[in-house]
């Protein structure tokens, strides 16, 4: 779960320094759409640690999948706020919209890829298991 939550701290920190705090003093609208956009860039994490949570309580033999996918979902976070950030475009910004697509994307592909790895390992040691019968 500290992969996501690593992320998300990352997303708060930059958006908070790319806010611009005289917009948010300006009206009551302008205070919704940022508790609205705060809420929009963290549900892709919400997600990842109910993966994450779901994985280590139902799923056991995906944890390092979960585990590669919460590293995935931070290192595609890092990329973006840092591409944002550094960028000299004065719409950059509105990434910040867009990418949680992505990062939900993450989330559902690692949740995929977690159920897939544990059916397996679940098949593969029940299968195991079985003795066959001796020869008579």
């Amino acid at each position: 779960m500290a992969p996501p939550v690593l992320g998300a701290v990352a997303t708060l920190v930059t958006s908070a320094s790319l806010t611009s705090w005289d917009l948010v003093t300006d009206g009551v609208g302008a205070v919704l759409f940022a508790l609205a956009f705060v809420g929009w860039s963290m549900l892709p994490f919400a997600a990842a640690v109910a993966v994450g949570r779901s994985v280590h309580r139902y799923w056991r033999g995906g944890s390092p999948v979960a585990f590669v996918g919460g590293v995935v979902l931070v290192a595609l976070t890092v990329w973006v706020l840092w591409d944002i950030v550094t960028s000299e475009s004065s719409t950059a910004v509105i990434g910040l919209l867009f990418v949680p697509f992505a990062q939900a994307a993450v989330a559902g592909l690692t949740m995929a890829g977690a159920v897939g790895v544990a059916t397996l390992r679940r098949r593969g040691a029940s299968g195991a298991d079985t003795t066959a019968e001796p020869d008579s």
